[in-house]
């Protein structure tokens, strides 16, 4: 099952981040079974937002590269927030400048259908959407979505927060966002 992540190392620096992946020796895309990378300064650390094949490749990218290459800088284990995708629309190979990540509380997978039937009709991607996916999180919905900048997202924002406002939501949403600093490619682009 494709899983998404968001890691936040705690004071962490670019400069750090750059040293790590460096010494993963990736050749500029991610390792097998990766999807999706973006990365950026967030709340003093640095936030890596990335969307893989299982949980299990994850896991044994964590064990073989992320874990030692932390260590080896310094710096303490990432916070690690799991996502099981329900849904998504796939990565379309151009980079996200800007990534949001949306809970949506109360909702199940019934409700959400039904607001996303609502906010995207027919399925369609909307302009600027690079990457979209969503799962059950935190007692709600969760929804991460790559856009090629934060203007396209408030596009599609104003055109559609009447109807999220309408959603049976238990409590407000709660949107984080992150200016991508940095991005790699999914595994299967090194390929192509």
């Amino acid at each position: 099952m494709t899983v998404a992540l968001v890691l936040d190392f705690a004071g962490a620096t670019k400069e750090q981040y750059d040293e790590i992946v460096e010494r993963m020796q990736l050749g500029g895309h991610m390792a097998p079974g990766g999807q999706v990378h973006v990365a950026g300064s967030h709340a003093g650390g640095w936030r890596v937002i990335d969307v893989w094949d299982s949980v299990e490749a994850f896991e044994r990218f964590r064990d073989d590269q992320i874990v030692p290459h932390v260590q080896a800088v310094g710096l303490a284990p990432p916070q690690v927030r799991t996502v099981d995708v329900d849904d998504e629309m796939a990565d379309d190979g151009r980079s996200a400048a800007f990534v949001q990540y949306l809970i949506l509380p109360g909702l199940d997978r019934a409700a959400f259908r039904t607001l996303h039937d609502e906010v995207v009709p027919g399925g369609e991607r909307p302009e600027g959407l690079t990457f979209h996916i969503n799962g059950p999180a935190d007692g709600g919905w969760c929804v991460i979505d790559g856009w090629t900048s934060k203007e396209s997202r408030e596009r599609f924002m104003q055109r559609t927060r009447h109807i999220i406002e309408k959603a049976p939501l238990s409590g407000p949403p709660t949107i984080e966002e992150l200016q991508v600093e940095t991005t790699m490619p999914g595994a299967a682009a090194a390929h192509i």
